[in-house]
């Protein structure tokens, strides 16, 4: 079996990688599109903060469970097929977004959303490895589709105020329609289905797992936002998420035909690129819900400046994914790329605590993210045999997912603890609150300072955790790693 498809001629591949990011770009921006209108949705759907945590962060969490399935469905059914399905998913459950009455109804279409970018997501990563093979085109492949991954991300809170500036809030849903719409037909005229791996026993107890896993462990700590929470309500729901988790590695390790292979971590390559994908975008995604939130509720600024504060993100993290891939394709040295990025992203997050140069400290962050992203990805998915592209694109997915996730539920409850604690007695704790008056607005602005400084910290952690410490995949091509 081939690495590639095949009679797929140079040109063609590049249309085919167009058609892919296509696909992916929606499903990537929805992960962050939310958080520039948190303060809308609590004025017109009357949300809570723990409702509203919820509403921007099952969309990742519940992802994390999803693509175990739809990683490995795609190497049996062909990833062809699974992004079509897909985006028809997506398309139908942004309709249902836009539509929602009131917050349980948008946490359950957020949720149908996240089942069609389950799909999307791995199938895209897989398309691109059945395409390029793993050469040095590939690594230029990736860098594009993690420009997509980082610049969509951080470009979500621009589209999304944007879009308030001028119509109501459920047009940040409406707008993946025509994507989706153009996306399909080209997925089905372009790319050509080819089915990986033979069909094996199917289970439902897996993802089911690490979805309870995750949900339980995100519930308790968004509870700690909770006002009069209780200790059960902290300590049961955490229990019954690590032990999920734990009974999910548990099976992985001992069927016959496991969801997850966890035979793949014994790559020091993928371990490397799970690692520099989890904490950066845990760190990223969590900084940015806060920093939108700063900007509008002590600063002053309108969703529509707000978001256009935000830009020199997207764009550096965008710019970043194509030219880290070409250095990485040319140099094939990602124990350099790591450090370096990590290290510019740090020197960012500095920049914004100290309150000195702000919009250069966001344009590092953005760049030295993206080329992090860039860097994960390709050790993640160039390590994997082919045969299970899809089981890579999973574990990509999840790792992303799973960073995003945390890093919402993890930085809203910190500020929020923060804030707590340095608001004067008698004052409303709710964050939604924090441009009242003199006092909640300096309050919040220290909370904000606090975690772009813990920003700073976990991302020169992750330095000495996520640098491949031996010959990254690209080595074995005669690279030097």
């Amino acid at each position: 079996m081939t690495d590639t498809l095949p009679a797929v001629g140079t040109a063609r591949r590049w249309l085919v990688l167009a058609v892919v990011l296509l696909c992916f770009l929606p499903a990537a921006m929805d992960v962050t599109i939310l958080t520039i209108t948190v303060p809308t949705l609590a004025h017109e759907l009357h949300a809570s903060p723990p409702e509203l945590l919820w509403i921007v962060d099952v969309y990742s969490l519940l992802m994390v469970g999803l693509v175990l399935v739809s990683g490995p469905l795609g190497d049996r059914i062909g990833h062809q097929r699974l992004l079509l399905a897909g985006l028809a998913v997506f398309g139908a459950a942004s309709v249902l977004c836009a539509l929602a009455p009131g917050p349980p109804a948008l946490i359950g279409a957020r949720a149908l959303l996240a089942v069609g970018a389950s799909m999307v997501i791995p199938a895209t990563l897989a398309l691109i490895r059945q395409t390029f093979g793993d050469g040095r085109d590939h690594a230029v492949a990736i860098g594009a589709w993690s420009a997509v991954a980082a610049g969509a991300s951080a470009l979500g809170p621009v589209v999304g105020g944007l879009l308030l500036r001028h119509f109501w809030w459920g047009s940040i849903f409406l707008v993946n329609l025509p994507i989706v719409a153009l996306a399909m037909p080209a997925v089905a005229l372009l790319l050509r289905n080819k089915v990986e791996a033979e069909r094996q026993p199917w289970e439902a107890t897996s993802p089911l797992l690490t979805i309870v896993g995750f949900l339980g462990s995100a519930y308790a700590i968004i509870a700690v936002t909770h006002d009069g929470v209780g200790p059960l309500e902290l300590v049961l729901p955490a229990a019954l998420g690590l032990t999920a988790l734990t009974l999910f590695v548990r099976r992985q390790q001992r069927a016959p035909h496991p969801m997850l292979d966890l035979s793949l971590f014994r790559l020091p390559g993928l371990r490397a690129g799970v690692v520099a994908s989890v904490l950066p975008v845990l760190v990223m995604v969590g900084f940015e819900l806060q920093l939108v939130q700063y900007l509008q509720f002590v600063e002053g600024l309108s969703a529509e400046a707000a978001a256009l504060a935000l830009i020199p993100m997207p764009v550096a993290a965008t710019v970043a994914g194509p030219v880290g891939g070409m250095l990485l394709s040319r140099l094939g040295r990602p124990r350099v790329d790591v450090p370096a990025g990590l290290l510019l992203a740090a020197s960012g997050y500095v920049l914004v605590a100290s309150g000195t140069v702000v919009p250069f400290g966001l344009a590092l962050i953005g760049f030295g993210h993206g080329l992090v992203q860039m860097v994960a990805s390709n050790l993640i998915m160039a390590t994997a045999p082919s045969s299970q592209a899809g089981a890579a694109a999973g574990i990509e997915s999840v790792s992303y997912e799973a960073g995003a996730g945390l890093g919402i539920a993890v930085f809203g409850t910190v500020t929020a603890v923060a804030y707590r604690a340095l608001l004067p007695p008698g004052t409303s704790t709710s964050p939604l609150d924090a441009g009242s008056s003199p006092e909640t607005a300096h309050a919040f602005a220290d909370a904000f300072h606090t975690i772009t400084w813990l920003a700073a910290a976990l991302t020169l952690v992750t330095l000495f955790l996520a640098t491949p410490k031996s010959p990254a995949a690209h080595a074995r091509h005669g690279d030097p790693a």
